[in-house]
């Protein structure tokens, strides 16, 4: 009878079937049968109802068996969301009289792992001597990689004295110990346990490179890897990522050259270390070559055109992998390609992935979201930015911060202080970020009162300390109103050394409000803190040429002349199509530029002549 009634109780799905099987097993008299019992705990996790499981073991009392127990508590350990509950379904098993073995505390430590607390570590740990399985080499390697997986004070002592006290040890146990004091930055007490191992395998010397790599002494990485009788790919991959991550790009490319199989994550290695210097060409040259390519690889080469500002490239590599239709776009790739969109600014790119991701019913996660409201308050669509804002289930900070910013960059200055308001009253804990978008906004409102009234809340009520960016937006936000004497007042009391930043704010309100003499004792200030930034020297000039002072303006450019200091020119850029064109003041390098200053030339006259009709 059991035999046959074990595959109807694994087939399980609704809760409602499973009360009615457990209800026909109570009536049988075999519900704690050792065999039907795990059986149905398993089928409550099918069936969603982890809570009826636990009903199940408590109404089988004592006769339920340990493997029935050991089933709760493996998939409760499992879970992301109850690693807790585990611990208390173990503190139900004692209570019920059941006793545990080796399979119940490596899943119990399981649980912990996914915790990373010191004190159920330490729980789980004394459970383990009182129990009798302090000598089970399993369950003592079990307990060493939780304690390598944890953080707190007297993990590494306490990591130590099991391992010290173990009986037999293996290799694995080894590993882990090097592991523990390599987590806690003891190289030297992880280097010397690594030399006292009776046998080492690939993983040992691995783990001795990667934990190297992770401090950033790639001269001892390398020392040891030199010395690896064997190696793998893994042993490879993590010196390239090393050199990668450190910049040394030309040893990275020495190993990858020297490994006999290369597999996808060296490809993708090279790829990200190319690009995190600039050298897009050699990435994409490598990237071309790969022989596999997975997710990783298109998201290595999206993001680094994305880093190295070549925002179409980024786009292109995307469609390019959309095409291939091999692969679909997570989460990292939409968020570097909503980024590059939010850069170029281009409505039509951001109209295109935004119907993408509601044909594809991807999730909006946080940092997608995020981004995709960056993205239309860049392109000036504020309404639909606050439609993704509306359906975002999840918010954080960061998302209160991006739509305050994007409404007070298009000029809705009043509507941001609203979303702000709403923040507040929400309860969101607030960073010192946020008060800089909420301050912005103020400023080019000219909302005098408000913007007081959030940096006095900010120091009085949320106890944030004012960086130099907050005494800016107050020094703007005081200079666009007019209050010129109070901005210098302002920045004169300021706790903290003014930045030149804050005293070029200060001058374009004096320029813009013609305030001659305090564009004069501003101006000083500049050159005094910057006497040779050529675009700080170039402001100070036109300010004074603006108010006749040409001896402030011989001055500036004697300045820059006998530095040698040029001034970088700006440039903007647009995008036509598929391609983004790049200008400079009086440009002549545009392969076009005959048709384009016709065109402006052109219209200069137009608004000539509209001007004489008036």
């Amino acid at each position: 009878m059991e035999q046959e009634l074990l595959p109807i109780i694994r087939a399980l799905e609704s809760p409602h079937h499973l009360r009615q099987a457990h209800a026909r097993l109570l009536a049988a008299g075999i519900a704690a049968s050792p065999r039907l019992l795990p059986a149905l705990v398993a089928a409550a996790f099918s069936a969603h109802s982890p809570h009826y499981a636990a009903a199940a073991l408590r109404a089988a009392g004592r006769a339920a068996s340990t493997v029935s127990h050991n089933t709760l508590i493996e998939r409760l350990a499992g879970s992301i969301h109850r690693p807790a509950d585990a611990l208390a379904a173990y503190a139900a098993m004692r209570a019920a009289g059941v006793p545990p073995n080796g399979f119940t505390f490596t899943f119990l430590l399981r649980a912990c792992a996914l915790l990373r607390l010191p004190q159920p570590c330490g729980c789980v740990h004394g459970q383990i001597v009182r129990c009798g399985f302090g000598g089970d080499v399993v369950v003592q390697n079990a307990l060493l990689d939780v304690y390598y997986k944890c953080r707190g004070t007297g993990i590494v002592g306490a990591a130590r004295q099991v391992f010290d006290e173990m009986v037999d040890r293996d290799v694995v146990s080894w590993n882990s110990i090097v592991g523990v004091y390599m987590s806690s930055g003891d190289a030297i007490g992880a280097l010397e346990l690594f030399e006292a191992m009776p046998e080492r395998n690939v993983v040992s010397w691995n783990t001795v490179v990667a934990s190297f790599v992770r401090v950033g002494n790639m001269a001892l990485a390398r020392e040891v890897f030199d010395r690896m009788p064997t190696r793998n790919a893994i042993s490879c991959n993590l010196i390239i990522s090393g050199y990668a991550t450190s910049g040394n790009v030309a040893e990275a490319r020495s190993v990858f050259d020297q490994m006999y199989q290369k597999d996808v994550v060296s490809w993708t290695a090279m790829v990200s270390a190319y690009a995190k210097i600039g050298d897009l060409d050699t990435a994409k040259e490598l990237f071309d070559h790969m022989p596999v390519k997975n997710m990783v690889s298109w998201n290595a080469m999206i993001t680094g055109y994305n880093h190295n500002s070549r925002y179409d490239e980024a786009l292109r590599t995307f469609q390019q992998m959309m095409l291939e239709g091999r692969f679909r776009p997570d989460e990292a790739t939409l968020v570097s390609v909503v980024s590059a969109c939010a850069q170029l600014g281009s409505v039509e790119y951001c109209n295109w992935i935004s119907y993408f991701i509601h044909k594809s019913n991807i999730h909006l996660t946080v940092a997608l979201g995020n981004a995709v409201i960056d993205m239309f308050a860049k392109c000036g669509d504020v309404g639909r930015a606050q439609t993704f804002f509306y359906e975002m289930k999840t918010r954080c900070i960061i998302t209160w911060t991006t739509i305050i910013s994007g409404l007070a960059f298009n000029g809705l200055c009043r509507e941001a202080l609203l979303f702000y308001n709403d923040m507040c009253r929400g309860g969101v804990e607030l960073d010192d970020t946020v008060f800089i978008a909420a301050l912005t906004a103020c400023a080019h409102g000219g909302l005098l009162q408000e913007g007081w009234n959030i940096f006095n809340e900010m120091v009085e009520k949320y106890n944030i300390q004012p960086r130099m960016e907050h005494y800016g937006c107050i020094v703007d936000l005081l200079g666009r109103t007019g209050n010129l004497q109070e901005a210098i007042l302002f920045i004169e009391r300021m706790p903290v050394k003014p930045s030149v930043v804050i005293w070029v704010t200060v001058l374009s309100s004096c320029v813009a409000h013609g305030d001659a003499e305090l564009i004069e004792y501003v101006s000083k200030k500049i050159v005094e803190l910057e006497p040779f930034n050529s675009s700080y020297q170039v402001l100070v000039s036109n300010c004074s040429a603006l108010e006749g002072r040409w001896d402030g303006v011989v001055a500036a450019r004697t300045i820059m002349r006998n530095w040698g200091t040029e001034k970088v020119p700006g440039s903007s850029s647009i995008q036509v199509g598929s391609e983004v064109h790049e200008f400079l003041a009086k440009d002549t390098r545009h392969q076009r530029r005959k048709e384009i200053y016709e065109t402006v030339d052109g219209l200069m006259a137009l608004m000539r002549h509209k001007e004489l009709q008036r």
